[in-house]
């Protein structure tokens, strides 16, 4: 590694001054005209962005990356104060300013269009459906990739004893919590390892990946190459596990650091420049200093090199020759990389060196879908998802007390019989003296029996809820802005194939904002938020789901709460209208239309008569019933309404507020299955009809409103 150089004389750089001026002067002749061009059209309102805008005009007047930019950037970094002073006083300098900022909006406006076009050419109406589909679709290849894995019976053991090991921890809690509070109560365990994630393995461990990873992380599972490309080598050294550890420790292509070793010193950790630069990756003094590692030591003198590469592998990824520039800064430094315009620098040494180090590895293009080749190598995917496995398997699973009670049964006592009298004696015992001949007796009485039953739950997270909040963002990165334009190439492929690709070109993140990583819907065996139920007769089998205490809705305002806090009434609206209308009727909106009726009281929460009038305002039908008619609520299920209960305190929730919930059907042994708009964990499991029948509060209006179409 070098120290930062210039090469360019006094005279020179006077001279380059000059000649940016004069090109400024004319990019902001041809800003003006286009921005006189655009007010007609409105396109500078659309563009105004204004504090992005304003960071993206200073950033390129200090990288000097146009060439207004590089006067303007000229003028405020002058070393003299009464020529910044005058600058800025002048018209001229104003004019430069204005056209900057004229030309950045119109490029801004331009790209972020241009993006919006392909994706409503994709069929996309807005970024939450964007977000939706391209999320879909990674999890989907995540799935696949899994299920390749999975296929090898070695590996499915082995990650499946990971997954129980965690399993197995919760139900050594599960039995001490019941022997320190229910230990004379029968117990019983609903376990969902087994209901759920071992039949569906795949589907369970591509959620947690996709939870638990960033994008890098997924594009190395799938197979994709890293930013850089898939890059490999034939070099190898005596320090490859030193360059594995310190690529691994630092996100660097083990490829690229074995290749700047070859070239910085041909991997002699004896090695020592005319300049003073030390070891295998030739770092000089005080940069082991700065990165905080021994140059001496081998294994910090490879670490050191891959934290500093790495530095530039991220101060460079959003231009299209970014991996270069990363390498030239490697060997001339930083600065003079973005004093030449972010090329790189002028000095053959340096261009050597580039061309030396790339010309060591071979570097792959990225390839569209995840693999499905029975061919292919996946220990190192494995080895991936057996690290996440083994890390993250305490994400997996929750369990809690789900209910308890007491019922009749019978029981029978085992006596032994003499002339004193009867003597109870246990079973065996009993089985024993009767085969002996001896004189016994049994008898059957009535008993009552405690039972408690806990659920082991799977809690993970899933698909993106609908109306998640995204929104499209500018993206004024140059390497994004040429990949686009591949894109556009690709459409004479057709619509599909365009959609692989730009799935696979680009992370779903690059173009929405907000949503945030934990907007999502989950702890359901189906795709996107519909929770699938298994009822009987015309019973509603397909519910779109929406949990109030998960992003984005539970910090949205409703009234002077949140619906996290209380907005149980209109989330349970939002579940029972979007399922039987086929629209997409969010919690937001739902709360919106209790607060526009009046129906929000502060303090308490919703109203009794918000159910019936939303359920009429988006054409349903609503009849209120006592828990009186529970067979007639029953029959509704059956029929195919959705039935709205509100839920006395300290009943479903054991809290000390009422609580809205959905009935959704009848099962075939006659249970009720239910969506809880607060607790997967409750919507998992089915309730006898006296068990609903008990939580509904006593109203002389009613505790259920029976919807329908």
């Amino acid at each position: 590694m070098r120290e930062e150089r210039s090469d360019a004389s006094p005279m020179d750089r006077t001279a380059g001054v000059a000649c940016s001026a004069v090109q400024a002067q004319k990019a902001v002749n041809q800003a003006v005209q286009l921005q006189k061009a655009a007010q007609g059209a409105g396109v500078a309102q659309k563009a105004a962005h204004g504090s992005q805008a304003a960071y993206a005009v200073t950033a390129a007047a200090k990288g000097g990356g146009t060439a207004a930019g590089a006067a303007a950037g000229t003028a405020l970094g002058g070393p003299l104060g009464t020529v910044v002073g005058t600058l800025a006083t002048s018209r001229t300098f104003w004019k430069i300013v204005a056209g900057v900022f004229a030309a950045l909006f119109l490029w801004m406006f331009l790209i972020a269009n241009m993006i919006g076009i392909i994706l409503a050419y994709l069929g996309f109406a807005d970024a939450d459906a964007f977000a939706n589909e391209a999320q879909s679709a990674e999890l989907s290849n995540i799935k696949v990739r899994v299920e390749s894995i999975l296929k090898k019976e070695e590996y499915r053991q082995e990650i499946l004893a990971l997954v129980e090991q965690a399993r197995d921890q919760e139900l050594q809690e599960i039995q001490s919590d019941k022997a320190a509070n229910y230990s004379d109560y029968e117990l019983t365990v609903v376990d969902e390892y087994e209901s759920k994630l071992k039949m569906n393995t795949s589907y369970y461990l591509a959620i947690l990946l996709s939870e638990v990873w960033d994008t890098s992380d997924i594009n190395s599972f799938l197979g994709y190459p890293s930013d850089w490309g898939d890059m490999s080598t034939e070099l190898t050294s005596k320090y490859d596990a030193y360059f594995e550890e310190a690529a691994q420790a630092y996100g660097v292509p083990v490829a690229l650091l074995k290749a700047m070793g070859m070239a910085e010193s041909g991997f002699n950790q004896n090695a020592v420049s005319g300049a003073g630069a030390i070891g295998v990756m030739q770092l000089m003094p005080g940069t082991a200093a700065s990165l905080g590692v021994n140059p001496y030591n081998a294994r910090e003198n490879i670490r050191g090199g891959a934290k500093y590469i790495a530095k530039n592998l991220e101060q460079f990824k959003n231009h299209s020759n970014g991996l270069e520039l990363a390498i030239a800064a490697y060997n001339a430094g930083p600065g003079n990389v973005i004093k030449y315009g972010y090329q790189i620098p002028p000095f053959k040494e340096t261009q050597n060196y580039v061309k030396r180090v790339l010309g060591y590895i071979t570097i792959q293009e990225r390839r569209a879908g995840s693999s499905e080749d029975s061919d292919e190598d996946l220990s190192g995917p494995y080895s991936q998802l057996k690290e996440a496995v083994s890390e993250n398997a305490d994400r997996l699973f929750s369990w809690s007390v789900t209910g308890e009670g007491e019922s009749d049964t019978t029981k029978t006592i085992y006596y032994q019989l003499s002339e004193s009298g009867k003597t109870e004696i246990a079973k065996a015992a009993y089985e024993k003296l009767k085969a002996e001949g001896e004189s016994v007796a049994a008898e059957t009485v009535p008993a009552k029996v405690k039972s408690v039953e806990y659920t082991l739950a799977l809690v993970l997270s899933s698909r993106p809820a609908s109306g998640s909040g995204y929104e499209y963002k500018y993206v004024t990165s140059k390497s994004t802005f040429e990949l686009v334009i591949k894109v556009l190439k690709l459409m004479s492929e057709g619509l599909d194939s365009l959609k692989d690709s730009f799935f696979s070109l680009f992370s779903w993140r690059d173009f929405v904002t907000g949503g945030g990583s934990d907007s999502y819907i989950g702890n359901i065996d189906a795709t996107g938020d519909i929770i699938t139920y298994d009822t009987v007769g015309k019973g509603v089998k397909k519910v779109v789901y929406f949990n109030q205490g998960e992003e984005p809705w539970r910090n949205m305002p409703y009234g002077t709460s949140t619906i996290g806090a209380a907005g149980c009434g209109p989330t349970s609206l939002a579940i029972v209208i979007s399922t039987l209308t086929g629209q997409t009727v969010t919690p937001q909106t739902t709360c919106a239309f209790s607060i526009s009726n009046g129906e929000y009281v502060s303090g308490v929460g919703t109203a009794h008569s918000f159910p019936t009038n939303a359920a009429k305002h988006w054409g349903l039908t609503c009849e209120r019933v006592g828990k009186d008619k529970m067979d007639y609520v029953v029959q509704s299920l059956k029929e195919g309404k959705m039935v709205v209960e509100i839920c006395e305190a300290y009943t479903i929730t054991g809290g000390s507020s009422g609580h809205f919930i959905v009935l959704t059907g009848v099962t075939r042994d006659g249970y009720i299955t239910i969506a809880d708009c607060a607790s997967r964990e409750r919507t998992g499991k089915v309730y006898s009809v006296n068990t609903i029948k008990s939580y509904g509060r006593d109203l002389s209006a009613g505790a259920f409103w029976i919807i329908g179409k």
